[in-house]
Order: structure tokens, then C-alpha cells, then sequence
């Protein structure tokens, strides 16, 4: 019986994506979605022959709100008293923590652990953009709305750097917080960790941040020795009948829609870039939810969020079709590692909200405006000519500046929609005054826990426990087996041999709602 026994190898290398892989000849390969790793521990957990999990980590790119999900899985997986190994090469901050949900760490010799804390770096633009005679128009509402801070300014505001020192020790707190339960000592000795690192492999053993010092191969012998008699089993061949993958492939099931608003919001429907999509089209995903709408076997809707913002008109009408979606059926909004701004202004439509503590959300506000580049063309020689039949026919032109009337305006239509949709939609949604709401607005952006306490999150969870609620919402058994069905755009043979395209610098809305671009190492 020993003999038959199990332990699944699954290995992550490269992007950690939200939706399907998108194939492509000349895009990346190393892609898996972060909602088949789920599966995929969920189906281990319920299989009878699976005693433990081995994750390879090979300098994996995923996000802080990604990981504490693959936590929450794992920490399942342990409850049902199996056990898991991570094998990492790459030890920076991210892979580190998340090797932390597993039970045992080990690293090969030559691997450092570059434990060293998180930092939120900026680069700013205005002296080269002076340079080139670029004048940036930027307005924006709320004080902590500084997302063209980075073309006006030469270091960040004393509103933006609170802001990032909130979000950071925030951030720190939880880090520091998962690697003193796993190491089982206290948070301050952690903090000692950080401020000495990094580590070479033997000076990481002797403190404690990992297990062993192993190549993958005896790492692998540990699971698979005399002792334990298990034999290794791959992702492709772990039975489908075990798992979600038992629970949601029988076609006449209930269905739970799963759709994905990933990227930069834009109207219509966005160019294709490296056989993908970098943008969140409203035009796709309003297919899809209209679609949901109308399928009798889909019972609920899950709405997976990660997203920046982007442009106030598709927000804003992606935000009356999730609205008529949930007067049908239950909408429920699943935040990933980024749902601010414009993200956050699609979720207030959803019944129910749920998040990670290390999401980052809010950023409740709006920003405006254009580049004038009437100086640069006049260094470079160019020059414009146009026929105008409106007094500010042309006040979106990047050849002149706004007048003052053309500024006004500007800012009109920004206070309008800031006051009267934006703030009231998120009054409504949660149950707050708008007074209340503008002390949580300005464009300040909050972690998952912070959301949480100031009441802009219903729950902290992932995409499992969304799927759990939307079942109850559905008013479905929680025993009664459904199908979760995953809304995507289908690759077309020009997807499959398109070149990946970088973005503009320069792309612009004359209404936006971004959060700001910072990074967080």
C-alpha cells in the first residue's frame, strides 16, 4: 500500500498570471494561472493517494495578494494533514515569502537569501521632460491622487510619501509577521534578520530562515526515500475526478461565471500586444457579462479585479453592466494584487467584495489632462497647422496648452464625476455617507487589511473563498457540486504570431481614474 502513495511536484517559473495563458510564437512560455495552481493544491488536498506537495520556485514573478492566496491553499492542504517542501533558487523578498507557506524550505549552496526588506522606489520626469519641452497638464482630485506626481514633480509630496510609508510598513508587518510564525520566533528578531541581510545559503540554515541545504534532486529524495515510499506524481496526470476539478467539470451542473478584469482600462476593444491583451477592454468584458446574464445554467458570477483604472467612461459603463448582471444574479468581486481607482469603481457594483491583506485598493478619485509638446515641436521643427470651426475645437490638442477656460472645464468635469459618481456610488455600495467616504477617498490608497478595517472590503479571501460565497449567494447548497466556467477571449491565429509591442509613455484619457505607479521591491 506504501508503495502507492504520492507526492505532487509542481513547479513555477516566470509570470503567475490571473487568467488562461495566452499562446503565443514570439510571447513568454512560462506562464501558469493562478487559478489552476489553486486547483491543482485544492485537488492534492482531496486526493486520497497524496500525502505531500513539493513547489519548485524558479525566480517566480507573482504578486503580494497572489501569494497569501497560494497560502491560504496551502494551509488547507496542511490542515488535512499532509505535508509539504519548497525547493527555491531564486530568494529574493516575493519568492522567499513564498516559500514561507510551505512546511520546510530548502535552497541549493549557491543560492543567497536576499531577505532585505521592502522599498517603494519612484523615478521622476519633470527635468527631462523640461529638457525635451514637454509641458505636462495634469490635474487631479483628491490630495493623495498623485499619480502624474512622477511628471510634475522632482520627489514625491508629503501626502504621497505618508501614503507609501502607510502602505510599506503595512506590507513590512505582514512579511515580518509569516516568516516569525514559521521560523517560530518573535517579529522583532525577524526585523533583525532583515536589517542584516542578505544571506549566503549556510548563514540562512544557521539562523533558522530555511530547512537545508539541498540540490532539487535530494530534495526530492526526502519525499521519495525508503522511508516515506512516495512517488513523485505530476500536475498532468492528477486524476480530474479528484478536487475542484471533480466538483466543476460535469457540464449540467450549476455554473459559477469567472471573469477576469485584468490590465488598464480602455473603451472599445484594445489592440492585441505578444498574442495578449494589456489592456481591460470594456467592449470584451461587457460580452462576457452580458453573456452570464443570459445563461440559464450560470447561477452566480465571480468578477476577478486586478486592475490600476484607467478610463472613466469604461469604468463607468463596465460599472451599469455589472450592476444589471447582479440584479439577476449574484456578482461577486474578487480582488488580485491591484484594484484601485477605476478597479475599485467597477467593484462597488458587485454584491459582495473580497480581498487579500496584502492587496493594494482605494485610490478613490480622479485624474485629467495632457502633455503639450508645442516646445518639443519647436526644437525638433515641426510645425502645425489646423482649421478650427469650435472656439476649443482643438483643446485636446499636445501642440498647445489648455487655456484658462479649457483648464476649467477640465476641472468641472472632473469635480462632477468625482462628487456625484464616484463618491456616491461608493456611499452606496458601502453603506457609508459620502462624508464618510471623502475621508476614505482623496486618492489615497489602502492595503487589503487597512480596506478591511475602514470598511471598503467585505472579507479577506481569495478566489476560493469568492467562489464559496457566490455559491451561497446563489442560494445553492454548500454540498451541491457546480461547475466553474471561465469567460475568455479565444486566440486567433494573429494572436498566435503578433510580436509583443511596449506601451506608450504618452497614452492618455481626457478622464482617468489610475492609481499611482510606484513598485514595491
Amino acid at each position: 500500500m506504501a508503495q502507492k502513495k504520492r507526492y505532487l511536484k509542481i513547479t513555477l517559473q516566470g509570470e503567475v498570471i490571473e487568467g488562461r495563458p495566452h499562446p503565443s510564437f514570439f510571447g513568454p512560455r512560462d506562464q501558469l494561472s493562478l487559478p489552476l495552481l489553486l486547483k491543482l493544491i485544492d485537488a492534492a488536498r482531496l486526493h486520497k493517494k497524496v500525502q505531500a506537495l513539493m513547489l519548485v520556485l524558479k525566480n517566480v514573478s507573482i504578486g503580494w495578494g497572489a501569494i497569501q492566496e497560494i497560502h491560504l491553499e496551502l494551509q488547507r492542504f496542511h490542515e488535512a494533514g499532509k505535508r509539504s517542501l519548497a525547493y527555491l533558487e531564486m530568494a529574493d523578498n516575493k519568492n522567499y515569502y513564498l516559500a514561507c507557506g510551505a512546511q520546510q524550505v530548502y535552497v541549493p549552496p549557491s543560492a543567497t537569501v536576499d531577505l532585505v526588506g521592502l522599498r517603494a522606489e519612484m523615478f521622476f520626469f519633470k527635468n527631462l521632460l523640461e529638457y525635451l519641452g514637454v509641458e505636462p497638464q495634469l490635474f487631479g482630485l483628491g490630495k493623495y491622487k498623485s499619480a502624474g506626481e512622477i511628471f510634475t514633480r522632482e520627489t514625491m509630496s508629503e501626502p504621497h510619501r505618508s501614503m507609501l510609508d502607510s502602505i510599506l510598513t503595512d506590507l513590512q508587518k505582514q512579511l515580518v509577521e509569516k516568516i516569525a510564525d514559521r521560523s517560530n520566533v518573535t517579529p522583532h528578531q525577524v526585523q533583525e534578520w532583515i536589517d542584516q541581510g542578505p544571506y549566503t545559503a549556510r548563514q540562512a540554515a544557521e539562523l533558522g530562515l530555511i530547512d537545508g541545504i539541498h540540490y532539487q534532486d535530494e530534495v526530492e529524495d526526502l519525499l521519495a526515500g525508503p522511508e516515506t515510499g512516495l512517488r513523485r506524481l505530476s500536475p498532468g496526470k492528477l486524476r480530474v475526478e479528484e478536487g475542484w476539478l471533480k466538483r466543476w467539470v460535469t457540464f449540467y451542473r450549476p455554473q459559477i461565471a469567472y471573469l477576469v478584469a485584468e490590465g488598464v482600462l480602455t473603451t472599445g476593444e484594445s489592440p492585441r500586444r505578444g498574442g495578449r491583451r494589456p489592456a481591460l477592454d470594456s467592449e470584451s468584458l461587457t460580452h462576457f457579462l452580458r453573456n452570464a446574464r443570459k445563461r440559464k445554467r450560470v447561477k452566480a458570477v465571480v468578477l476577478r479585479i486586478n486592475s490600476p483604472g484607467g478610463s472613466a467612461l469604461a469604468s463607468d459603463l463596465l460599472w451599469r453592466e455589472i450592476q444589471l448582471t447582479d440584479q439577476k444574479k449574484p456578482v461577486i468581486v474578487s480582488f488580485g494584487d491591484v484594484a484601485a481607482s477605476g478597479g475599485y469603481y467597477l467593484a462597488t457594483a458587485g454584491r459582495r467584495i473580497l480581498g487579500m491583506p496584502a492587496t493594494l485598493t482605494g485610490s478613490i478619485g480622479v485624474i485629467a489632462g495632457k502633455f503639450n509638446l508645442a516646445q518639443l515641436l519647436n526644437k525638433l521643427g515641426i510645425t502645425v497647422d489646423a482649421l478650427d470651426k469650435g472656439k476649443r475645437a482643438g483643446y485636446l490638442s499636445p501642440a498647445r496648452p489648455f487655456s484658462k477656460g479649457e483648464a476649467e472645464a477640465i476641472q468641472e468635469q472632473m469635480r462632477e464625476f468625482y462628487e456625484e459618481l464616484f463618491l456616491k456610488k461608493v456611499a452606496q455600495s458601502r453603506k457609508k455617507s459620502p462624508e464618510e467616504v471623502r475621508k476614505l477617498a482623496e486618492g489615497r490608497v489602502w492595503t487589503g487589511a487597512q480596506a478591511l478595517e475602514n470598511g471598503l472590503l467585505d472579507q479577506v479571501g481569495g478566489l476560493v473563498q469568492a467562489v464559496e460565497r457566490a455559491q451561497k449567494e446563489a442560494g445553492l447548497a454548500k454540498r451541491t457540486k457546480v461547475r466553474l466556467v471561465h469567460y475568455f477571449r479565444r486566440r486567433t491565429l494573429r494572436d498566435l504570431l503578433s510580436f509583443p509591442l511596449p506601451g506608450g509613455l504618452l497614452d492618455h484619457h481626457v478622464l482617468a481614474l489610475m492609481a499611482d505607479d510606484f513598485r514595491i521591491h
